[in-house]
């Protein structure tokens, strides 16, 4: 249940800060959306330094909010999130299994030296995924607010899961060959 919230806010929380700064809504009110994002999402961290950093920028979110009333920190959080993933994927690397490998052991808990290496270089490909969106979502924020909206409430989502789906099919059937390979090779 807390995921599909989390889910629900991340994908409404720019329709909302749009919808509420167009309608003339203070900055310093909307801080409840950042604040309540930042909260569920510091509650979904599992990794300790990652918690304490997502949280660390949430708060200097929220205290640049408050001192300077400026949207601008309001339209950062999605930056903010894309780093605190990226962040999750190379901290995966440092420490395995990475975050696909994770994902692939749901289904073959028995993956091949081959498939562990697989899974390293597509959380390389997230990794620059999400360096990526971060700048394209920073840059939004020197647009209009219907391209940051645009942007970080449809697109950066498309493009996410356009990419989780290739991967995912991809995936598939390069364990299929990797499968097929080592019984052939019996």
């Amino acid at each position: 249940m807390k995921k599909a919230v989390l889910l629900l806010l991340a994908i409404a929380y720019p329709f909302a800060v749009f919808f509420a700064l167009n309608k003339g809504i203070s900055p310093k009110i909307l801080s409840i959306l950042l604040i309540l994002a930042a909260l569920l999402q510091f509650n979904s961290q599992k990794i300790k330094m990652l918690r304490n950093a997502f949280m660390a920028c949430a708060a200097l979110l929220l205290v640049g909010l408050w001192v300077y009333g400026n949207e601008l920190f309001l339209q950062l959080y999605p930056v903010l999130v894309s780093i605190s993933l990226l962040a999750v994927f190379a901290f995966s690397l440092k420490s395995p299994p990475t975050v696909p490998e994770r994902f692939a052991r749901l289904r073959h808990s028995e993956l091949p030296p081959r498939a562990v290496a697989y899974c390293r270089r597509v959380t390389l490909l997230w990794c620059s995924f999400f360096v990526m969106n971060a700048a394209i979502a920073l840059c939004t924020i020197f647009l209009s607010r219907e391209a940051w909206m645009l942007y970080n409430g449809l697109i950066s989502y498309l493009l996410i899961g356009l990419l989780m789906a290739g991967e995912y099919a991809y995936r598939l059937r390069y364990m299929k060959v990797i499968k097929n390979n080592a019984s052939n090779t019996e």
